[in-house]
Formats: C-alpha cells, structure tokens, sequence
C-alpha cells in the first residue's frame, strides 16, 4: 500500500505539543510558554505526571538494554520526541557502540533538535532523525535515511513509546501497526507503552476523561485506551516476559512502590516477531 507524501508540520508556539509536554514533565524545562501554561495546568489535575513519563522514560532505557542483549544492533525509534538524558543511541551504545539508530517524529523542534544533539556528538555517521509521522509508515520505512543505516535482511529494534496515544481511532492505529510489522525482518523486537486510565479508581478515570480533553487544545488531541486495545497492537508478535503490564513493572531494576499514584497509567511490554 503506497502511503501519501508526508506534509511536514511546523512548530506552531500558539498550542502545546506532545513532544514539548513531554519534554517538561521530563525535565521541567519549558520549549515555549505556551507549554509551560498547560503544563503547571495539569499538574494541578495530575501530580503524577512527572513521576507518569519518568516510568515511562525508564521502560525505553530497559526495552533498549533487553533487545541489545538478545542481539539487536539497529533500532527504528518512532515518535522519539525532543532529546533528553538516556536518548536510544547512548542507551544502546552504552553496550554496543556500533548500534545504529533511527529517530522519527513529526514535531519540528524535536527533530532540530535532536539533529543539533547529534551533530554535537558527531554520531551522524550511525545515526539518523527524520520528520515523518506514525501515520504514514512507508514514509518512515522507506526513507534514504532508514534506508542508509537500517538492513532489514536483519533483526531491528522497533520503538513506539507513548506515540500510540496520539493516533486515534479513525487513522485505524492497528492497521497502521500491522503494516509495521509485516515489513519487520523474522527475529525483530518491538517495545511500546500506551497511555490508560481503564485499571484505576472511578475518581482517577474521571482524572483521565478531563486530561484528554485538556489535550484536546493542544497539537496532539489525546485518545486512551484499555488493555485489551492496547494488546492488540502486539497481535502477531509473541509477548515476552512479563508480557503486558504497567511500565514501572516491565523487568523493573529496583523496588516498585506499589502504592505509587502514577503505576497504573501506562501499559507497556515488548514483543517478538518469529
């Protein structure tokens, strides 16, 4: 299926994006005032929302080790957002230094500045960012870019962390996956996580309807999901251990609180492509 031509999109300061937010609730550091507004706005609905991408920030760090453990030497890191500590390329390069990465993402300041952090580290030789979107996964894939550092006569390391979220129902989400993994080679991993209030209290469900339509004035109108939903973008992968499960508990390195108001937020898991 040929994929339309990608019209890249601008940074527009009058509205918040996700990759920004989620930049802020990283790091605190605001891009532009406009995020940091919304920002301090949900905090005051969700305290949780740093403790909630922190989580999440620390399930990628551990997909990347597990799948470069099992041999993954190139990775395709979709929806990579704006650079932070723990980038796909220094996890990885921590225990193989000739991983290839890939970077994608439609935000335009995220790719600049991405691009400006890698020729900064003169690592564009291995890696790479593109401006593409998930939607159009012909794009990414056969981009001369993914095209120069990726083989796929080879296993890849597929990363979609948190970008599900943003891909509503009506851009059929599990279609634009299945296209993904068709084109992955046999021995591919895949790590995703996705935003979800369907396994907390009422009150906290409440929460989750008024955050997404809070995220509905931004650039990225938000659509959470339930479990079952979010298993079915792993259709046709085997789940590995511990299958899908909330992010801080996805192979976890230290104690996991189980009283922490941010845990069940964020599904996630990694899968396997026979």
């Amino acid at each position: 299926m040929n994929a339309p031509d990608f019209e890249p999109r601008e940074i527009d300061v009058s509205r918040p994006s996700s990759a920004r937010l989620y930049h802020y609730y990283l790091s605190g550091e605001a891009v532009f005032e406009v995020d940091k507004i919304f920002g301090e706005h949900l905090f005051e609905v969700f305290p949780y929302a740093d403790a909630w991408a922190h989580h999440n920030r620390a399930f990628l760090r551990r997909a990347v080790k597990f799948m470069v453990a099992q041999g993954i030497r190139q990775f395709l890191d979709i929806g990579s957002g704006l650079p932070t500590v723990g980038n796909t390329h220094e996890i990885s390069r921590e225990y193989a230094p000739e991983t290839r990465v890939v970077y994608v993402d439609n935000d335009l300041e995220a790719v600049n500045r991405a691009d400006e952090l890698l020729r900064q580290q003169n690592a564009m030789d291995i890696t790479a960012v593109i401006e593409a979107d998930l939607r159009n996964p012909e794009v990414i894939l056969d981009h001369p870019e993914t095209r120069r550092l990726l083989d796929f006569d080879r296993p890849v390391g597929l990363l979609i962390v948190s970008v599900w979220p943003f891909i509503p129902d009506s851009d059929r989400p599990h279609e634009l996956m299945e296209r993904l993994r068709d084109r992955l080679p046999s021995g591919s991993y895949v790590g995703m996580s996705h935003a979800s209030m369907s396994e907390v209290d009422p009150e906290t469900q409440r929460l989750g309807g008024e955050i997404s339509e809070m995220y509905s004035d931004t650039s990225d109108p938000l659509t959470m999901r339930d479990r079952d939903d979010i298993l079915a973008l792993f259709d046709g992968l085997e789940l590995v251990e511990p299958g899908l499960v909330y992010a801080c508990d996805w192979r976890p390195e230290d104690p996991v609180d189980p009283d922490d108001q941010a845990r069940p937020g964020n599904f996630a898991g990694v899968g396997y492509k026979r």
